[in-house]
């Protein structure tokens, strides 16, 4: 569905976007330039989050664009890459924008949750919801949320083009490269392969894998039941909220809820952590923070589960 102009204004709105990049990208103008700065102030008011999953009766991860729109626009709450992504998705649509969306094999030594990082490129499962847009006969890889490791700007796709992620604000360099993965037998098959180089490690790291390929509204229909099913999946015994964090429309580093503690990094690096005591200053600093703010019933839905934080809390 094609949003309203009262709809797109709304979401405007939410992600606090200038005044100039609005016009711009309501005139068709300057395209590339545009869609950048919607997509940094995007990842900067709409967190990815998964509170859907701790802090409701039902756990279900709605995916229409009108419910999308009623949760993240109206209601001000974030979501998961399946979400966010497929909100920005039909915003860029209903802007005039050409795309499709796909799906990505994440690596999951380079996850939030992995225990052993050391390089290795592991591929998992289709888990992840991207954006091939394509500008002026090329494709770009737009992603609206995957977390810290995920790119703040349009990717063109191009064997080995290396990038700075976020202007050099980020600690880190990025490029795709077309490449088999391991994990496959058949070695004449590619996929396009996002990689960054840290500033802390000398070796390219392998944050997610893709191709080009359509994903229809019923993949991730199916895809968003086999997330929400997993119960061996960190989605569903771990709180995750992140945010980019800009500064003169730039992002310069980003904010993190992981569990029982918050960080937040600049330039790539860790400037500040602290420890939640309590499940009630976990869910202040959601508030507080990442601007998700839960009702009295939704924060009783997390007691007794494994992700609840144990203490005093409030509710």
């Amino acid at each position: 569905m094609a949003y309203t102009q009262a709809q797109l204004t709304g979401y405007f709105d939410r992600v606090n976007l200038p005044n100039d990049a609005r016009e711009a990208l309501l005139a068709g103008r300057d395209r590339l330039e545009s869609l950048t700065c919607l997509l940094h102030h995007h990842l900067a008011a709409v967190p990815f989050e998964n509170t859907a999953l701790h802090y409701s009766v039902d756990r279900i991860l709605v995916l229409s664009p009108s419910l999308l729109h009623e949760k993240i626009v109206r209601r001000r709450q974030g979501g998961t890459c399946f979400q966010i992504t497929r909100l920005f998705g039909e915003v860029l649509l209903t802007l005039g924008f050409e795309l499709y969306m796909s799906g990505a094999r994440t690596n999951k030594s380079a996850s939030v949750a992995a225990q052993d990082k050391d390089g290795r490129a592991n591929f998992g499962d289709w888990q992840h919801m991207i954006l091939i847009v394509r500008l002026d006969g090329n494709d770009f890889l737009v992603d609206a949320g995957f977390g810290p490791n995920g790119p703040v700007g349009p990717v063109l796709l191009r064997d080995g083009l290396e990038f700075t992620d976020g202007d050099g604000n980020l600690g880190r360099r990025g490029r795709l490269v077309h490449a088999p993965i391991d994990q496959g037998r058949a070695r004449h098959l590619k996929y396009w392969r996002l990689q960054f180089l840290f500033d802390s490690s000398p070796d390219w790291t392998d944050i997610y894998a893709f191709t080009e390929s359509e994903w229809l509204e019923s993949d991730y229909q199916a895809v968003e039941r086999a997330v929400r099913g997993n119960k061996r999946a960190w989605f569903m015994y771990r709180v995750i909220a992140f945010r980019i964090v800009l500064k003169d429309r730039k992002p310069v580093g980003w904010a993190m809820i992981w569990n029982d503690a918050m960080t937040w990094f600049q330039g790539g690096k860790l400037s500040r952590r602290m420890r939640f005591g309590s499940e009630e200053e976990r869910l202040n600093a959601l508030e507080s923070v990442f601007g998700i703010k839960l009702g009295e019933e939704e924060r009783k839905e997390i007691v007794g589960t494994v992700a609840f934080l144990a203490g005093k809390p409030k509710i």
